[in-house]
């Protein structure tokens, strides 16, 4: 016992402070002398945070600082802060704002904690009332349309972002700054385990973002925040609740998460269900449908997913630290490989017995997750002389998905992996002020059965960065390199492989049609190690009042992934059988005995983003070119692997899946991202955007590329009411890669509408929205599944939403 209260002392007395007085005090208001109310004062080396009052006036009491450097933050302005610098005795300060006309939020996934329009690099943060609008079952689908964005889309049930046509190891999906450590970056059927549910915003970083991330964040970075682990103090009790329906797939959403504290403690539980049907699809799934194959009905697509989330913190005046532990259960359908139809998907009287014998009964395949996450976080601000904070992020997470095919346990993936993560902020030195941070990753991955076409590895990953900034007048100046070391440590495997070519098919009357014999190998991996450097230089100038442009230049290294590397078998889900970088084959479907040496993959990057952000109108524009050495990359390389040989009508015909085969070669990407609004009045405001990709490699185009597209919104606010129209055009895809089929453009028509009102302390909040309105067929050319997966059909969405 006197052991528990020493410590408890001890972290009591790191997280607090010396005993010094000063009281500063001030007002905020706008350029026109206005109180702005509700922005939050901070200073900068500790936990204070007040917020104005109804006349914009803020006051801290008690400041133990000697040096002070305050911030104030609103949504709706232009960050302003002052350093004060050495203080002797109580000081007033005060603020003016320049209004800004898109939300200003302070962007958490970056070293320095920059905000949008300060960032030197191409950044998104959508904040919590937009992410409840546009929220899917999927994180793919929910992002797909900021500019930049889109999804793998593997049917609605699985779907992961794609930023600059960037996709699985090259984009880092990360909670609270730490990897979510599924296994969603091996392939696109496992859906990514983050919990949007109690998000209050998600930031999208563009481009390279190896710094801070490592090598599997070269393509860029998507950030989840939430409170799972509450940083600063509060009393009282806090929260909201959501029910949904929607019609598209019968589908039923319930989600809560509240949060309390007291005292030096805060709470927060959060927790979510979602249980949907068949997804209702306009016409047939695949563009070569069977007979047997059900119309307007995307089989095996239900899902049925729970998830609850508990933390609690300590939290002092000086610091905090916070632990959370998080379990879901996520059991979905894998479309695209059964056609039987056993009940009319139209039938309205689905009870709850229906929907389980759909989705435990249905034949085809089914993937079981089973995760539990366990989170801890803190930060001490002050802690030594020349320090502002040091913070201390962890993650361990026990992942494990059995995938079920005809009702029969087929293969078991299950990864267990550590992220560990600390870091310490410097004071100002001749006007550069910084992060130094180091990182440990583990990750122990094994995939059993049919379908383990990765050997089971092991990885460890060590890094060190740098980040710095300094501004001189109008222009902030950024610089930062990182070092990481790379290790897989792979088991034995054994390849198994019987090869024909795909054109050999569409031949059956040559005459000599050879006799394929299986090709039976034994491979010893050797440890593979990487130690890659990556280094940046940014700025951002604002050269008018609420106008700037940012460039970034960075030359980044990627080590492989353990997929990359060692796949070498059957991918149900794909339909299509992996290969490896290590392996070498030839165009005849031969492969050597002897292992190949891989490179690091190296990308050289500008971009350069210009901003407008006051008045009735303003735009952002962004401009990237990536020049990439031995950039690796999967295509289809029209061989076919024979999986099963059976009589049909006497005669003997092989079945067989595509080879896709992971290679290296140099690339050149280059594109651009566009956003645009004006406010027509207070009420109104018409935003537009596009993007466009273009990526060569070689003599080829690299598959999967997006194509180009264009979209616009009208939305419009006005006592309580809200409401939006929004339609995105697609173009045909026809710059395709060896093998691959062009995809034909779609348009898409959204709207939506909600209405707020509240009393007695509850906020009520009642909406609608539609999606796909016209009914139309939408084939996703980024999707393995585009032929045998179309987007949903028309959906309605009604729901409530209660905030306390």
């Amino acid at each position: 016992m006197k052991m528990r209260s020493l410590l408890s002392l001890t972290i009591a007395g790191l997280l607090s402070s010396p005993s010094f007085a000063t009281v500063i005090s001030g007002k905020v208001t706008d350029v026109s002398g206005q109180p702005v109310e509700g922005a939050e004062v901070s200073i900068e080396g500790t936990r204070r945070v007040v917020t104005t009052d109804e006349n914009g006036v803020y006051r801290f009491s008690d400041v133990k600082q000697t040096h002070v450097h305050l911030h104030v933050f609103s949504s709706q302005y232009i960050h302003g802060d002052n350093d004060l610098g050495e203080i002797v005795g109580d000081k007033t300060v005060d603020f003016s704002l320049t209004p800004s006309s898109v939300e200003n939020i302070v962007v958490t996934a970056t070293a320095l904690q920059s905000s949008v329009l300060e960032s030197v690099t191409p950044v998104t943060v959508i904040g919590a009332e937009r992410l409840r609008r546009i929220e899917a079952p999927t994180l793919g689908e929910t992002l797909k349309n900021t500019p930049g964005v889109q999804s793998t889309y593997f049917g609605p049930v699985s779907s992961s972002p794609i930023i600059r046509g960037n996709d699985g190891p090259r984009v880092k999906i990360v909670q609270n700054g730490l990897d979510v450590s599924d296994v969603s970056r091996v392939g696109p059927d496992h859906n990514v385990t983050s919990n949007l549910a109690s998000a209050t915003q998600v930031e999208v970083l563009r481009g390279p973002a190896t710094l801070q991330y490592g090598s599997g964040a070269i393509g860029g970075v998507v950030n989840i925040v939430d409170k799972r682990i509450v940083q600063h103090q509060m009393d009282g009790v806090e929260g909201e609740a959501e029910v949904s329906y929607s019609t598209v797939d019968n589908g039923k959403y319930a989600r809560g998460d509240v949060t309390g504290g007291s005292g030096n403690f805060a709470w927060h539980i959060d927790g979510y269900s979602r249980n949907t049907d068949d997804t209702d699809i306009p016409g047939y799934a695949s563009v070569e449908p069977d007979e047997d194959e059900a119309y307007g009905v995307l089989e095996s697509t239900a899902m049925e997913t729970s998830d609850i989330t508990a933390g609690l913190s300590y939290i002092g005046e000086e610091g905090y630290f916070g632990f959370a532990v998080e379990q879901l259960d996520n059991r979905y359908g894998v479309p695209g490989h059964s056609h039987e139809h056993e009940e009319d998907h139209d039938e309205e009287d689905h009870d709850e017995e229906d929907h389980d014998e759909e989705l435990h009964e249905e034949e085809g395949v089914l993937i079981d997750v089973d995760m539990t996450r366990y989170q801890a976080a803190g930060e001490w601000h002050s802690p030594i002389r020349g320090l502002t904070n040091a913070k201390f992020a962890a993650a361990y997470t026990d992942y494990e998905h059995v995938e079920i095919e005809d009702g029969e346990q087929g293969t078991i993936f299950s990864n267990k992996s550590s992220d560990i993560r600390a870091s310490v902020s410097h004071e100002e030195v001749d006007g550069w002020h910084g992060v130094l941070g180091v990182q440990f990753q583990h990750s122990d991955y094994e995939a059993e059965g049919e379908e383990a076409f990765t050997p089971a590895n092991t990885s460890s990953n060590y890094a060190v960065y740098l980040v710095e900034q300094k501004v001189v007048g109008d222009v902030t100046f950024e610089l930062g390199g990182r070092v990481e070391y790379t290790e897989y440590d792979a088991d034995d495997s054994e390849l198994s492989l019987e090869v024909t070519h795909a054109d050999e098919e569409e031949h059956e009357e040559e005459e000599d049609h050879e006799e394929h014999e299986e090709q039976v190998t034994s491979y010893s991996f050797n440890k593979y190690d990487f130690t890659s450097t990556s280094l940046s230089a940014g700025l951002n100038w604002e050269y008018a009042e609420g106008r700037s442009i940012a460039t970034t230049l960075s030359r980044s290294e990627r080590a492989p992934s353990q997929q990359e590397l060692f796949s070498a078998g059957q991918h149900l889900a794909t339909q299509s059988y992996e290969l490896g970088l290590v392996f070498d084959l030839d165009e005849d479907g031969h492969i050597e005995e002897d292992l190949k040496d891989v490179e690091k993959e190296v990308s050289t990057n500008i971009d350069v983003t210009f901003r407008k952000f006051t008045g009735d109108w303003g735009y952002t524009v962004s401009l990237f070119y990536n020049q990439a050495d031995d950039y690796i990359y999967q295509t289809n390389t029209g061989l076919l692997a024979i999986t099963e040989e059976h009589e049909d009508h006497e005669e003997e015909e092989e079945e067989g899946t595509p080879i896709y085969y992971f290679q290296q070669a140099d690339a050149d990407i280059w594109g651009l991202e566009a956003e645009a609004y004006y406010d027509v009045n207070a009420q109104v405001r018409v935003t537009v955007f596009s993007d466009y990709i273009n990526a060569e490699i070689d003599d080829d185009n690299l598959p999967r590329t997006p194509p180009m597209r264009f979209g616009g919104n009208i939305s419009y606010v006005s006592n309580g009411v809200s409401a939006d129209v929004g339609v995105t055009w697609y173009d045909d895809q026809d710059d395709v890669a060896s093998y691959e089929t062009q995809t034909d453009g779609y348009t898409l028509l959204d709207a939506s509408v909600q209405y707020e009102f509240g009393g007695q302390g509850v906020e009520w909040i009642v909406y609608a929205k539609g999606n796909n309105l016209t009914d139309e067929e939408a084939r996703v050319h980024t999707s393995f599944l585009k032929d045998q997966a179309p987007l949903p059909g028309r959906n309605l969405t009604l729901g409530v939403r209660a905030l306390f």
